[in-house]
């Protein structure tokens, strides 16, 4: 029986971990309902991210629609203020993102936003590796700490910039901390606070042109 070959570019690739601590271009290689509600009766959505060396991480937040962008019950019978106020804040997170991949303001007011479309396009974050003193035998995982613009990227890049690592974890300081460094949720923390970065220069993307309006039915 004959026996198999492995193409080199996915030897290459195959089980390898996410880069350390750095600024990163990644391709968006899902955008997904997870299928479950959070907590406050939002849909929950996950984020594929893979790195140019073929690791991979995931980003998880909430959204307020379903999938034909209805809102949803529990946010449908808040106040107009409270509703306003919730989808600022899910919205401004997956906004981040399509920055981040080339979307303009002027393109999302116009078309809205279909996250089908973000899929196999490129995206920039500041990333926070595995902890270089993480114990044997304990769990530690990277973080993705912003989704930043081209423009953004490409200035630190060139200034040799390195993200601050301002998480706290329990082998450090006694087992008093509560991060653990899971993957980021873009609905909280400073991701979530933070303005808004500008949209990216025209052609910002390397994943091409920006996709047509989204057609449902």
């Amino acid at each position: 029986m004959a026996g198999y070959i492995i193409p080199a570019e996915h030897a290459a690739m195959a089980g390898n971990f996410p880069p350390g601590t750095g600024y990163e271009c990644v391709e968006i290689t899902e955008f997904k309902d997870t299928g479950k509600l959070d907590k406050k009766g939002n849909s929950r959505y996950e984020v594929s991210l893979r790195f140019d060396n073929g690791g991979s991480t995931k980003v998880f937040g909430s959204l307020p629609y379903d999938e034909e962008g209805n809102l949803l019950p529990a946010v449908a019978a808040m106040s107009k203020k409270d509703q306003d106020a919730k989808i600022m804040g899910m919205v401004s997170a997956v906004k981040a993102i399509c920055y981040s991949a080339g979307f303009t303001d002027e393109y999302m007011g116009e078309n809205g936003v279909a996250t089908d479309h973000l899929v196999g396009r490129s995206a920039y974050i500041a990333w926070l590796g595995r902890p270089d003193d993480t114990p044997q035998g304990v769990k530690a995982y990277g973080d993705v700490k912003d989704f930043i613009t081209k423009a953004q990227y490409d200035k630190h890049i060139a200034a040799g910039d390195v993200p601050e690592d301002n998480r706290t974890f329990a082998w450090r300081d006694g087992g008093n901390a509560t991060s653990s460094g899971g993957p980021t949720n873009p609905t909280n923390g400073a991701a979530a606070s933070a303005p808004l970065p500008p949209p990216p220069p025209a052609g910002g993307a390397r994943r091409g042109p920006l996709p047509p309006p989204p057609v449902r039915g």
